[in-house]
């Protein structure tokens, strides 16, 4: 325990620690408090014996020895109950440190920019809230108890053993002690690099299977159930290796421990024995000793767990500290501004803009505007950059000052739940939760899940829904498997239909339904959404044509600007891109 807060300070960034120390000492007083209580009480309990065991050779009363047992048995349903206290405020302590840390790192997961979710493997978030965070519990916990029976504990029984016995057979009983202090630090450091290795073959093992289950069409189509076993077992391979190193030290360690530990007892035994011989020590004195030795075995074998158990948490709290370490690279303003009002006036001057780690620029030399209630459109081809404008508008990551003003104020002053509160946002790859099809759509506003009806029916999908055996109650399954790829993207449209929003981006998001079907929703949507600012991406520019303005994106750059007939007339790369869909559709046709 010590270990991790010397470590909280060399790290630096989120005392999660320190933090929930100031809040929670008094649990953790209480608890060590009734456990030093108790390792006290369990003193007495073998001098008791031992005393018995000389008292039965002088007393002929029975009622006397009674008398003695009946204070055992007091002692005895005293530990219990303080043996409940000190487990209930310790150990229940170390599980609201799992609780409370939990919510902060998903707390500071969600608060990430995205160039986090491109970085990180959803597996190796997993572990690191699954195992790792475990791992530092325990350190948080058991391993507390133990530091202080291996300490006090065996401080006060070595006094008791020099004071009720013999202070030489003490000494000869315990000469194992130091070689095994030197056998902990041998292993300790060992054990804290296997265990990171450990839970990184943990981290890869997690994410593949993650991706396979969830890639598992991909995997069908291809007929690649072979290949995916193979990857699969090659990980597991890995993972069992990196565990069998572990289990290895780990076995070697404990047991030389509980050897040296046992090796007390018969110590005890031999020179004990002799002492009785001798008249040195009384024969329940004897009996008493060796009980002291049995309540020192645990203790000592402890040091070896402790060990075991801090290095690994000491590992793991370093992996999830690089997770608490990561900032978000979008600027926000300290404090939200409730009072402003958002109309969604966008003006871009010289927007430049390449992702993190890459080397091409994705936006180059942008400029547009985009003026409260219009429709306008983004076409061009696939990485084009059409995509990566709108997940700049909504602050996904982050760009330089002066390039973005949403009503007049640089993007970098506005804060990004103001902006995402204010933009109904649709992607290109459709996800649904695994929960009933009205309270996906209701997902923004979950108190009015029976408002559902009236945004499907607006993204044409509410008599898809009727069709389906539980209607509206229908349960989605994982990612929406249940549903079409053009039921999937018509729901999510509705859900961003019922966040009521002033500004709605639809990202290429119809692209599983026809050309005739996704002009006849964008026409119904622009019909139901009066005075809303639209954008809409689509590679199919039929169905935008009625934009009040359409942008043709070519290798980052706008090529093209105007309304589809201006458009047209230029007979530049709309009009090719236009005239080969139109001959593609009649081809189609025939």
């Amino acid at each position: 325990m010590l270990e991790l807060l010397v470590m909280q300070t060399k790290i630096g960034g989120v005392n999660i620690i320190k933090e929930f120390f100031k809040k929670n000492w008094w649990r953790y007083l209480i608890g060590i408090t009734f456990l030093l209580v108790i390792d006290y009480m369990q003193i007495f309990i073998p001098k008791r014996i031992g005393d018995i065991m000389d008292d039965l050779k002088l007393i002929k009363d029975f009622e006397v020895i009674k008398l003695s047992i009946y204070s055992i048995l007091i002692l005895a349903i005293s530990i219990m109950i303080g043996r409940f206290i000190w487990r209930f405020f310790i150990f229940g302590t170390s599980r609201l440190f799992e609780f409370k840390t939990a919510n902060i790192m998903f707390s500071h997961i969600l608060d990430q920019s995205y160039d986090f979710y491109d970085k990180w493997r959803t597996g190796d978030l997993m572990t690191r809230f699954t195992e790792d965070l475990n791992a530092v519990r325990m350190a948080m916990g058991p391993s507390i108890v133990m530091i202080i029976d291996t300490v006090f504990m065996s401080t006060i029984t070595i006094i008791a053993m020099i004071n009720f016995v013999n202070p030489k057979l003490t000494l000869l009983s315990l000469t194992p002690l130091p070689i095994i202090g030197l056998i902990t630090l041998f292993f300790g450091r060992t054990i804290r690099k296997l265990f990171k290795n450990l839970q990184k073959t943990i981290s890869d093992l997690s994410d593949h299977t993650e991706e396979s289950y969830a890639g598992i069409h991909v995997v069908k189509v291809f007929s690649l159930e072979n290949t995916m076993k193979k990857r699969f077992n090659d990980r597991s391979m890995k993972y069992y290796d990196a565990q069998m190193k572990l289990i290895k030290t780990w076995g070697l360690m404990f047991p030389l421990i509980q050897f040296l530990a046992s090796l007390s007892g018969v110590l005890a035994i031999y020179f004990g024995g002799k002492m009785v011989i001798n008249n040195e020590i009384t024969f329940g004195q004897l009996v008493m000793f060796y009980s002291y030795i049995g309540m020192l075995v645990w203790p000592m074998m402890a040091v070896g767990w402790v060990v075991n158990v801090l290095q690994r948490g000491k590992a793991s709290y370093q992996r999830l500290m690089e997770i608490m370490k990561s900032k978000s690279s979008v600027i926000e303003p300290e404090n939200i501004d409730r009072s402003y009002k958002f109309k969604g006036h966008i003006k871009i001057n010289n927007l430049n803009f390449k992702y993190s780690g890459s080397e091409k620029y994705a936006l180059k030399n942008i400029n547009m505007e985009i003026k409260p209630g219009e429709m306008v459109a983004f076409v061009g081809k696939i990485g084009s950059g059409k995509s990566t404008l709108p997940k700049l508008l909504l602050k996904f990551y982050p760009v330089e000052d002066n390039t973005i003003f949403i009503d007049g104020i640089d993007i970098n002053k506005i804060h990004s739940k103001i902006i995402r509160d204010n933009i109904a946002y649709v992607p290109q790859e459709s996800f649904l939760f695994s929960m009933p099809i009205e309270d996906n759509i209701s997902f923004a506003h979950p108190k009015e899940v029976k408002k559902a009806p009236k945004y499907a029916k607006i993204a044409n999908v509410h008599e898809d829904i009727i069709d389906l055996p539980e209607k509206y109650k229908t349960l989605v399954g994982e990612r929406g498997v249940t549903l079409s790829g053009g039921q999937k993207q018509r729901v999510s449209i509705a859900r961003a239909l019922a966040k009521n929003a002033p500004f709605i981006i639809l990202d290429d998001c119809l692209s599983a339904v026809d050309t005739e079907t996704e002009e006849a929703i964008i026409t119904n949507l622009r019909n139901n959404t009066v005075n809303k600012t639209m954008i809409v991406i689509s590679h199919r520019l039929k169905a935008v044509r009625n934009a009040d303005k359409i942008y043709v994106f070519e290798n980052g750059e706008i090529i093209e600007q105007g309304n589809h007939n201006e458009l047209l007339a230029l007979e530049g790369a709309y009009y090719s891109m236009y005239m080969k869909q139109l001959i593609e559709e009649k081809l189609e046709e025939e």
